[in-house]
C-alpha cells in the first residue's frame, strides 16, 4: 500500500470526512476541525478504502492550534491522539516531520493522496488516489492569490501567507487535491511530510495552485502537543 501512513476518518453522519497522517507515539498531523470533538471520531488505518478494511481506533483527543482562523485559514493544523498504539505493519506505516530548515526547490515533485473528488463539486473516491504535483514559486502563488481577490466576490478569500505551501501544475492544471482531500498529506520523496492539504480555487485549475500547511512551520507546535 503506498502512503501506508495515511489515515481516514470513519464518519458518522454528522461529520465530514477527513485525512490524517500517522507519526510516531501516535499522532496524527490533520487539517484543523473547528467544532468537532473527540467523541465523534473513529479512524481508520491500513487501508486503501475509504469504508472498509484495515483496522479502526477511536480517538481520545482532538488539538486544534489556539491561532487557527477559519475565515483567512492561517494555522490550519490539529494533531489527533488515539486511544490505543497502532501495531505497525506493511500497511500501517509513519511518515517524517519535515524539520524547520527542510528546503523545497520550485519545480520539486511532491505527492499528494486522498479519497477526495476526482473533479470539482464531484463525488469522492472510495479508493485511496494518489497525484504528482510540483512545488510552486512562493511569491508567485502569493501574487496569483492576491489577484483573485481583486475579482468581484473573492474579496474575502484566504491570503498566501509563509505559512503555506503551493503545489500543482502551473499554467497547465488538470492535476491537483479536491473536496474532501482536506488534511491528506503533501509528501516529498517518499515518506517526508512537507505539506498539509488545506484550501485552493476549485481544482486542478492551472492558473491556481493548491494550498497546503507548510509543516515545517508547525514542526515545534507539532513535537510540544504530541
Amino acid at each position: 500500500m503506498f502512503f501506508s501512513f495515511i489515515i481516514s476518518q470513519v464518519r458518522p453522519a454528522f461529520t465530514r470526512f477527513c485525512h490524517l497522517v500517522a507519526l510516531p507515539a501516535e499522532r496524527l498531523p490533520t487539517a484543523a476541525l473547528q467544532g468537532d470533538s473527540a467523541f465523534q471520531w473513529r479512524v481508520r488505518l491500513g487501508s486503501s478504502f475509504a469504508s472498509t478494511g484495515g483496522a479502526t481506533h477511536s480517538v481520545s483527543r482532538l488539538v486544534l492550534h489556539r491561532n487557527y482562523n477559519n475565515r483567512e485559514l492561517t494555522n490550519d493544523i490539529a494533531i489527533v491522539k488515539l486511544t490505543s498504539n497502532a501495531v505497525l505493519s506493511a500497511n500501517i506505516g509513519l511518515a517524517r516531520i519535515a524539520g524547520p530548515n527542510y528546503h523545497l526547490a520550485d519545480g520539486t515533485l511532491v505527492y499528494a493522496a486522498g479519497w477526495g473528488a476526482t473533479s470539482s463539486g464531484g463525488m469522492s473516491s472510495e479508493v485511496l488516489l494518489r497525484v504528482g504535483l510540483n512545488i510552486i514559486n512562493h511569491q508567485l502563488c502569493t501574487e496569483r492569490y492576491a489577484y483573485l481577490k481583486t475579482q468581484p466576490n473573492f474579496e474575502d478569500w484566504p491570503d498566501v501567507t509563509p505559512e503555506m505551501l503551493c503545489a500543482g501544475i502551473l499554467n497547465v492544471g488538470g492535476k491537483d487535491t479536491c473536496q474532501g482531500d482536506s488534511g491528506g498529506p503533501l509528501v516529498h520523496q517518499t515518506d517526508a511530510l512537507v505539506g498539509i492539504t488545506s484550501w485552493g480555487y476549485r481544482c486542478a485549475d492551472p492558473f491556481y495552485p493548491g494550498v497546503s500547511v507548510r509543516v515545517s512551520s508547525y514542526t515545534s507546535w507539532i513535537s510540544e502537543n504530541a
